[in-house]
């Protein structure tokens, strides 16, 4: 092809390109926005789908990130590094990754590049271009030297071609979905900031596609409608009472995005829409958690707070659940690590304090060779002050505690007889007493005694809780719905919003 057929081609394309100034996509808007960090470490990728405007948070300028390559994500120097395909920039305040809808084209570059009024680079340049700039894709030509070039017209209506080498041509979609190393999908848009010496990945979408995202999460999709609809209200007035960035865990919610999604889910949240749990026209913070045990908690029982009138300890009898009774064994020398004594010292007793009024344990004490302590604290303290072999806290601070001393090999339990009846010590050591040639008192190391049994040797005796077993109830800290008991209650035809006013008492069910 000459060079005269390319600049009436380039015209004619010029001359379309300019007629079209406006380009079609669509930035998504969020009504009731949610940030949720979801990804926080040193390095980090996201991976999109689709187009993203890529916005500069401290230049306020506007790219475009390309779909379908990983985009990394570092510190460097105390800023934000992105790189992508050959492409870097940096940003001390990070970036923001707006999602973007449509069904166009978008050629975007990977490189410094001229827009040139012909598909050669004979033709004058018209604008340039930086790298993750971009413009909407008119059409494309290959010229007589075998280069692929792109037609294209910018936000700001200027029009020229562009050589394909320096670009790569992405679409925009109707979904459009971010990635992170772990193959998580996530709806929405995404910042992408400094966290200490972390980058942090944090997304941003709408209320009702966060809960889509938690729901399947916190509930079984497997499990009964009218539960999930009751999970659902439950946790988006958790959400809406919550400020600031929420965690994609248990510490808020259990949130794993467009992934984890579930055709039963989405409807329970499509058909509770905007609904949320009151009391006295005010939002209520509706805890919830997975078994209560048998008996929901006061809140003030376990928290150590004031009372609240939505959260009083209610029957929950009906609740069937893996957790509902459990049992786990403790090591001894967890329990005298957690309580500041020495591994070498002997462990007596353990006496609970139940200040709940079901029996929730308030304050545990400790009573040692070497004295006795007390832990006091709300549920989160009294469940950790018992860790098993894998240093897992109890399910909840609903529990009892049985112990054992060894049989055999020595003995177990030391009683010195006194004048006024016998007395239990902890250790022969220092103690005085009669033998035929006075009164002695016994050395430390090995000492022959007489028992029952025959001869002894103290370094053979044996004293102090040799196994500890904490048997409980419940798991979660038992404030609000139980979610194996809302289960219970809609396999026996309760509704949403029923199971919510029994675990929420005095509340009413409205939009927010």
């Amino acid at each position: 092809m000459n060079k005269k057929f390319v600049a009436v081609l380039a015209a004619v394309s010029l001359s379309f390109a300019s007629a079209n100034t406006a380009l079609a996509y669509k930035q998504e808007t969020y009504s009731k926005q949610i940030q949720v960090e979801v990804h926080n470490t040193f390095t980090t990728s996201l991976t999109l789908n689709g187009v993203y405007k890529l916005e500069n948070l401290t230049t306020k300028e506007m790219f475009f990130a390309m779909p379908d390559t990983p985009i990394t994500f570092s510190q460097v120097n105390g800023e934000v590094s992105i790189y992508q395909m050959g492409a870097s920039m940096y940003s001390s305040q990070g970036y923001a990754l707006h999602a973007v809808t449509g069904n166009e084209k978008i050629v975007v570059f990977r490189a410094p590049v001229e827009g040139r009024k012909g598909a050669t680079a004979d033709y004058g340049v018209v604008k340039s271009y930086q790298p993750f700039q971009g413009a909407k894709y008119v059409t494309e030509f290959t010229n007589g030297n075998g280069e692929l070039w792109y037609s294209i017209t910018d936000e700001q209506g200027v029009s020229s071609w562009v050589p394909a080498k320096d670009a790569t041509l992405s679409s925009v979609v109707s979904q459009p979905l971010g990635k992170t190393p772990n193959g998580t999908q996530y709806r929405g848009s995404f910042n992408v900031v400094k966290s200490g010496s972390n980058v942090q990945i944090v997304n941003r979408l709408d209320l009702e596609n966060y809960l889509k995202g938690v729901i399947p999460n916190e509930s079984p999709a497997s499990w009964h409608l009218e539960a999930l609809k009751a999970q659902t209200v439950a946790a988006r007035s958790y959400t809406l009472s919550k400020a600031g960035i929420l965690s994609s865990t248990t510490k808020d919610q259990m949130y794993k995005g467009y992934t984890s999604e579930h055709k039963n889910s989405n409807a329970a949240v499509d058909a509770t829409r905007d609904l949320v749990v009151k009391y006295k026209g005010k939002l209520v913070q509706a805890y919830y958690y997975s078994t209560s045990g048998g008996r929901t908690a006061n809140i003030g029982d376990v928290w150590n707070s004031t009372q609240v009138p939505q959260f009083v300890s209610v029957d929950d009898s009906i609740e069937q659940s893996p957790y509902k009774n459990w049992s786990v064994q403790i090591p001894v020398s967890n329990i005298l690590t957690k309580f500041g004594f020495s591994p070498t010292d002997q462990l007596l007793d353990i006496k609970l304090t139940k200040g709940g009024a079901n029996g929730e344990v308030t304050a545990v004490t400790a009573v040692t060779s070497a004295g006795e302590k007390t832990i006091t604290g709300n549920e989160t303290v009294m469940r950790n002050v018992f860790l098993d072999a894998s240093n897992k806290s109890l399910k909840s601070s609903w529990f009892d505690v049985a112990f054992t001393k060894p049989t055999g090999g020595g003995v177990n339990d030391i009683t010195v007889q006194q004048a006024n009846g016998t007395v239990p010590v902890d250790s022969l050591t220092g103690v005085s007493v009669q033998t035929a040639n006075g009164i002695v008192t016994i050395p430390e190391g090995s000492v022959s005694i007489q028992t029952s049994s025959g001869a002894v040797n103290t370094d053979t005796v044996q004293t102090g809780i040799q196994s500890v077993t904490v048997n409980g109830k419940g798991y979660g800290h038992r404030i609000g719905m139980s979610q194996y008991g809302a289960k219970a209650r809609a396999e026996a035809g309760w509704t949403y919003d029923r199971i919510l006013k029994h675990y929420y008492q005095g509340v009413t069910i409205e939009k927010y």
